[in-house]
Formats: C-alpha cells, structure tokens, sequence
C-alpha cells in the first residue's frame, strides 16, 4: 500500500510540471492528468452565446447570459442544465440555476460541507488575510461534439471539469475525475452532486418521475398539502464493505443504473454509463419553493466508510464517515435519452434501455429453452447449538436432505404435473450462513452422499438444478481461501459485514467478511470446480448478482470499481464451461449476463415518497430471462405475492424444506415454519393448477411485457403475443374490462 502512495506523489509531481498545458489539454479532449491534481485559479473565460454542435434532429447551444447548455430537438423542446423556463420568467432561484454542487470535508474538523456552483460563482469568502475574492470562477471551451466547463471553487480550492457532448439521439455529459483540480490542504471533494436540473421538470398532476428501486417507482410531481417527498439511495445498493452502524434496514435495492422523467408526450429517460457503483440516486417531488421536481445522482468521486461519533460533547452519538486520500480516477458518465409521444412514459423507458442494453451488447437472450412456471428452492442447513459436558458448539442439522429433495420433486410432479426450475440454497459447510467460499470444495455428509445428489441431479434432467454457491461472504478459511483473503475498508480495516440473502435479514450476533476483489474470480472457478465435481449441469450465484462492493486493497477496486466485469468474467466461464446460470435479485450487469433470475423484486420497498409501483425491472428483462419472485410462502400476504408475479409476467418461487428442526438458531429470521412441504403441498396445486396459474403464465410465456398500465386496482398488461391480462392489486373486488375480479384475482382479456 504504500508504495502506491509514493507512486501517486510521483505522477502529482508530473502533473504539476503539465500544469501551464492542463486547460489546453483538456479542451482538446485528449489524454488523462493524473488521479489528483493541484489546484489553480484561472481568469473567467466564457464562451459567446452559440450553437456548438447539431445533426438532423437536436442542437446543443451554449447561453452566454445564462451560462447554461441548451440541448434542443427540432420539434422546439428543450432541456437545460439549469430550470431554464424560470430563467426566461425570472422566477429561477439558486438551486434552479446551478447544473452542479458538490460536497467537500474539512480536513480538521471533519464537518461535511456543501456548495452549489451559483453559490460560488455570485458569493465571496474572506481570506487570512482578512481580504475578500469571488467564491467561484468559471471557465468553458469548446471540445469535440460540445463544451466543457470547468467550475471552480475558490474558497475550496476545487475545480470540476463537466463535458456536454451531442451524440445521435442523446446527449452525453460526463466528468472525468483524474481532470478534478484540487488543493487538498484545507478541503478534500467527496461528491458531486450532478446535472441536478437536467432531468428536472415543472411540478404538474402529468408528471412523473421513474425510480428504478426494487421493481420500480413512480413518483408524482402534483404538488400537494403535504409539501415534497424526497428519495435516496445507492445505485447497486448498499455497499457491503461500508459499516452501517445506525443503519440495520434491509430495504429494496435500485438495481438498474436508470432514471427518468416524463410530462404527457415529453420524457427523458437518463442512463449512468460508467463509475455505476459510485452513483447515490436523489429525487425530489412537487417542491412548492422551486415549483419543479428532480431526480440525478451524487457520484462520490472518494470512497469511505462510517464510525461512530460523539457529537457536541453531550454525549450524543451518531453515525459519520471518513474518507480515503485518494480520489478514483473514473470517468462519472450519464447520457440523456429523449422520449416523446406514447413512448415517453415508464413503458417506454424500459424499453429504451433494453434495447440499449442489446445494443450494447450486454443483453441476450437466456440458454434456458423452455422456462417452468415456477421454481422450487430447497434449502439446506440450520445452525444448532449442541452442549458437550456444559460446552456449547454448533451443529448443522439438515433440513432437506438430496434424497429427501428428489422424494418431494417426485411428489411435486405428481401433484403439480410439470417440474419446476431448482435451486439448492445453504447447502454449505455453515448451513444458510456464511462458511467457506463456496460452501467448502465438498459436501457436508449431513446432506447425504455424493451418489444422492447425483440422482437428484440426474432427476431434474426435464428442467435445471441450480448448485448455488456464495463466493462473496466467508467466515471461515477453506477451499483455497483463508481470513487474510478479506476485503479492505476505505480506512484500511477488514471488510466485516451484516450479509442478507433471500431467506436471512441482516445478522448483527455473527462476524462475516467479504471476500478480496482480487480473489474473485478465482472464488468462481472454485464453484465451478465443486459443480463439475457432482457432473451438475446448472449454476447460482446468488451473492456475487447482488453484492456490488469495494476493495481498498488494491486500487482497480475503489468505488465498486470494476464489479461489473468481474461478475460478467465469472458468469460467461460459467457458460463456456457449459452451464446454464442463474443469480438472485440481482443488479443489471449480472441480470444481464445469467439465464435465470431468482428473487426478483415485486415491491419498490413502499417507501412515503412514491405514488405507486410499476413493474421497470421486470419489463426490462422479460422475453430474455427467466424470472421467478421471492419466495411467496414467505410474504406477509400471500395472495397478492401471486397477483403480482402474474401482473408482471413472472414465475413464482416457493422455498421448501422437508423437515422442521426444534431450536434451530434461525428459527426466528427465516421463517423455517413456512417452508415445510407437508404444509405447502395442497396449497401450491391450489394456486399452481386450481387458479390456473400454470394456464396464464403458459400463455405469455416467452413474450416480452410491453405495456403496464395501473387504472386503480386493476393492472393491464400487454404482451408480444398479443396476450392482455387484467389483475385486481387490491383486497376489495374491482370491475375490469373482463368484468368483475375478485380479490387479487387475474383473466386474460
């Protein structure tokens, strides 16, 4: 580690020599400066009023007076960096005319610090010397497609480079951070708080704003009694390494790196290209003080993690962070997509950005041939605690054995008729929790014997066994692996961390670690390895789809840098090597790569903020994955769990175990007494068969989820195949175009 410092003092040495050559440099869009650069004050320079590029549909202008950017399309409609309609109206206040703020620490005191770019460039600061200068500066000049603008921030000594570049049919603004000038003696940049205009819109009872968290939100923009509702949270969701002392939720996670707003036949539908898992996602509906809403992301162009404080010396505590010396280096890219007429909508959102994704080349369609209506998943072990002459230790006790899974899919053909996808889950060295890397190079015997579970494989021939292996979170050494293979914190310590899967919440009694970045790769072909070793033809990866997560070992890894690749390098090995793959609730780059998805969100987490829940995730991904929900006899209400998946287009999961274990230290967080088979046999064929679930899933099975639309209760959805299905969300009857549907019931219209 520190001879990655002394390499950084040397490349800052460099980029001091380079410093008479730095704007020109950057004007030209050429080359990078190094990770942290020194700071410099530059007169004011602004470009004339002027259309800096144009194609046959949008123009990008650069207004003098108003030091905005203008991105227009033919038709007359415009977006801006800042909420130019109030501009033109003289109605425009601070926040509506800076395109960006940021956050900076003091470097003493520690106090966080936030400063918008109007802020700086209309205020002034008193010096040491009792002297008075401008807070600010700005500085722009032309590029190739565009402009770039610099921001400074004198009393902090901190300039940020924004680059707007036209692009065919979007627009793409970015900020390279290996361009940010900073002194770094006083004041360090933490984030920046970006374009938070550009996707703003004026508040009305027809707009809306798209939060990608869990299956989707909807936030209304009609302002109200109640004043504005505000949302945070992190894109890819939380990172794992980062200590949350105050902090035990386990909410809905945002998935996909998108977000949008739309207004009747106006939308723009925004795509975070790079620097993903340094993207906090902030939204802000029907502020009466601006009369607009927003919705943009905060890029922390530092890592950090949390500790407690004592605030005032009252002995109040709180949680507060501290962050690395380094700045990332990554390049922080969104690009802007215009939507207009019947696509500019959620609905056309999602299908915006899987037709991006195909493009890109990042989205294809599954390996899995015929897709089940649903899926079984088996779980394996529960910890126990046992007593040897007054000494405690733990015990793992078998809850499905493979001879006791094969007996129940046996019994589940007979009853059901067809097979359903299945996943093994827990079956590790440490039961549901945490073991060895891939739950050790073998089977614990407590599961039965390596010929058990080939039957059982052999069995599920008609269908897909999914193995599943976590190769993120450890708690013990083994198959290649040992306790110095931790991740590291932004500080510098180990990587402890309160895991969750699919069937346990966060664990605060038990130390977990995160596996190094460095290793991961190798953890995968470690699970490939045990996999092959039981001739299974079929792979899950649960944790490594749904932990996106930093290492401070090594710099490649800082900000969740890079996970994206990763899991991608691990996923197609696995496909090479001739499996099919799956992943569990998964964040876009895994989603995109795997053929099954299990636990897929069917709630945004209900948060106060969002008017109601569209089904974003599972629009994007259908007709190319197979996609199953969390387990329903799990959820609080069952029945709407089953409405849902259909509304959505999805199969439903069930966990299932065979037998009940007394005093199993589990008991409690994973609801062991939902999941035996004998209780849930009767009820599946009832809602599988009876309800005619099968039927309707059969029906849009392998269509893509064109159209969702919410009119009070009862859900249309609108497939490829020309298939509409009409689902009543509520617990009251509701009339439908297919008459009346009783509660949480659903007809193919």
């Amino acid at each position: 580690m520190q001879m990655k410092i002394v390499k950084k003092q040397i490349l800052r040495v460099v980029a001091l020599v380079m410093a008479l050559c730095l704007i020109a440099v950057s004007f030209t869009g050429c080359g990078k400066a190094a990770v942290k650069n020194p700071y410099k004050t530059y007169g004011e320079k602004i470009l004339e009023s002027q259309v800096l590029a144009y194609n046959d549909n949008y123009e990008l202008a650069w207004d003098h007076d108003a030091k905005a950017v203008l991105y227009k399309h033919k038709s007359g409609e415009y977006w801006s960096d800042i909420f130019y309609d109030a501009y033109l109206d003289g109605s425009i206040g601070n926040n509506g005319s800076s395109p960006i703020s940021i956050k900076v620490i003091n470097n003493k005191t520690l106090d966080l610090v936030e400063s918008s770019s109007t802020s700086a460039l209309e205020g002034t600061y008193e010096t040491d010397n009792g002297e008075f200068k401008p807070s600010g500066y700005m500085f722009s000049g032309k590029i190739d497609g565009g402009i770039r603008v610099y921001y400074f921030f004198e009393m902090y000594k901190i300039a940020v480079p924004v680059d707007y570049v036209l692009k065919d049919d979007h627009i793409e603004i970015s900020v390279d951070s290996s361009a940010i000038m900073e002194d770094g003696t006083d004041y360090k940049l933490v984030s920046i708080y970006f374009m938070s205009n550009f996707c703003g819109i004026k508040n009305s009872k027809d707009a809306n704003l798209l939060v990608p968290t869990g299956n989707g939100a909807i936030m209304n923009c009609a302002e109200n009694a109640e004043g504005a509702r505000e949302y945070e949270g992190n894109i890819y969701g939380k990172d794992i390494t980062i200590r949350t002392p105050l902090d035990k939720k386990d909410d809905e996670a945002i998935n996909l790196p998108v977000f949008g707003s739309y207004n009747k036949d106006k939308g723009l539908l925004a795509i975070i290209e790079s620097a993903i898992g340094s993207a906090t996602l902030h939204a802000e509906a029907s502020n009466d003080r601006t009369n607009h809403s927003t919705i943009y992301p905060e890029f922390y162009v530092r890592g950090y993690d949390s500790f407690m404080k004592e605030y005032y010396g009252q002995n109040i505590w709180g949680a507060t962070q501290r962050y690395n010396d380094n700045i990332s280096g990554q390049t922080f890219k969104v690009s802007y997509y215009p939507l207009f007429g019947e696509d500019a909508d959620y609905n056309g959102m999602a299908k915006k950005y899987q037709s991006y994704l195909v493009e890109k080349g990042e989205l294809k369609k599954s390996n899995v041939e015929s897709s089940a209506p649903y899926s079984v998943t088996f779980l394996g072990g529960t910890n126990t605690t046992k007593s040897f002459f007054g000494i405690p230790y733990k015990k793992i006790a078998p809850l499905t054995t493979f001879e006791e899974a094969k007996n129940i899919l046996e019994k589940i053909k007979t009853n059901i008729g067809v097979l359903p996808q299945v996943r093994l889950l827990g079956y590790s060295d440490n039961g549901l929790r945490p073991g060895s890397i891939a739950g050790g190079s073998s089977y614990p015997s407590v599961y039965g014997s390596k010929k058990e579970l080939k039957s059982l494989i052999d069995y599920c021939k008609g269908t897909n066994l999914f193995l599943d292996f976590d190769i993120v979170t450890y708690s013990k050494s083994g198959n290649g692996f040992s306790m110095g293979d931790v991740a590291e914190t932004a500080v510098g310590y180990e990587a402890e961390i309160y895991p969750t899967t699919p069937v346990r919440r966060q664990d605060a009694e038990n130390k977990y670690f995160a596996l190094g970045r460095e290793h991961l790769i190798d953890a995968g072909e470690a699970a490939l390895d045990k996999a092959d070793k039981y001739s299974a033809k079929a792979i899950s990866l649960s944790t490594l789809g749904k932990y996106a997560y930093s290492d401070y070992n090594d710099e490649g890894y800082i900000n969740r840098y890079q996970i994206e690749k990763d899991a991608k390098s691990i996923l197609d090995s696995a496909k090479k090597a001739g499996y099919v793959t799956a992943v569990s609730g998964a964040n876009s780059y895994a989603a995109s790569n795997a053929d099954v998805i299990f636990d897929v969100p069917i709630t945004s987490g209900e948060y106060d903020a969002f008017t109601y829940d569209v089904p974003f995730y599972q629009m994007v991904f259908s007709s190319y994955k197979s996609m199953y929900t969390p387990a329903i006899n799990n959820e609080v209400n069952v029945e709407e769990a089953i409405a849902k998946s259909i509304a959505y287009g999805m199969g439903v999961n069930y966990f299932i175990t065979n037998n009940y274990v007394d005093k199993s230290d589990d008991l409690d967080e994973y609801k062991l007494y939902a999941t035996l088979y004998e209780d849930n046999s009767s009820k599946m064929k009832n809602v599988l068969v009876n309800n005619g679930f099968i039927n309707t899933y059969n029906a849009v099975k392998g269509a893509s989820l064109d159209s969702y639309v919410l009119s009070g209760a009862i859900a249309k959805s609108v497939y490829s195949n020309g298939t509409v299905v009409y689902t009543n969300l509520s617990a009251k009857s509701a009339k439908s175009p297919v008459g009346v549907l009783k509660p949480y019931e659903y007809k193919i219209g």
